[in-house]
């Protein structure tokens, strides 16, 4: 019995702190009540400069960007198709460069040339001294059919 009187008297003690509370907030939000009828801040309900869009202006500007996003992404179409038959023709080019003699292959037809040249001379002389030789040859033949019996 002694525990519940106790109890009683905490219990009394939170009500009251519990209706003092609710008295305060009361107060508050009838003081709030008050100003939202009758404001002293003036500026603070003053109209912002600038109104919205109408809904018409509105689908124009949408109707002008998506006009302008068409014609861009066309634009990035046809580079990219640009891009594509540059890359195409860049890789044919190293094809062909890849088929084409190298420094090596004209360094030795230098050499073969050099070389065929030399052996065209060498050419001319044996043939001149093939001459030579039967120009005397028959010279030789001339006197001994002169000289013979």
């Amino acid at each position: 019995l002694l525990k519940s009187v106790a109890n009683v008297d905490e219990l009394r003690r939170e009500l009251f702190h519990v209706q003092r509370e609710l008295l305060r907030e009361r107060t508050r939000c009838k003081a709030l009540e008050e100003e939202l009828e009758n404001p002293m801040n003036i500026h603070r309900w003053r109209k912002l400069e600038g109104s919205d869009p109408s809904t018409y202006e509105m689908i124009q500007k949408i109707q002008t960007l998506q006009r302008r996003l068409i014609s861009k992404t066309e634009e990035v179409v046809s580079k990219e198709m640009a891009i594509q038959e540059k890359e195409k023709l860049y890789i044919d080019l190293k094809k062909i460069l890849a088929r084409q003699p190298g420094p090596e292959v004209a360094e030795q037809l230098q050499i073969y040339q050099q070389s065929l040249k030399d052996k065209t001379k060498t050419d001319e002389a044996m043939s001149s001294e093939l001459n030579m030789c039967e120009a005397q040859n028959a010279e030789y033949k001339y006197e001994n059919r002169n000289f013979g019996p």
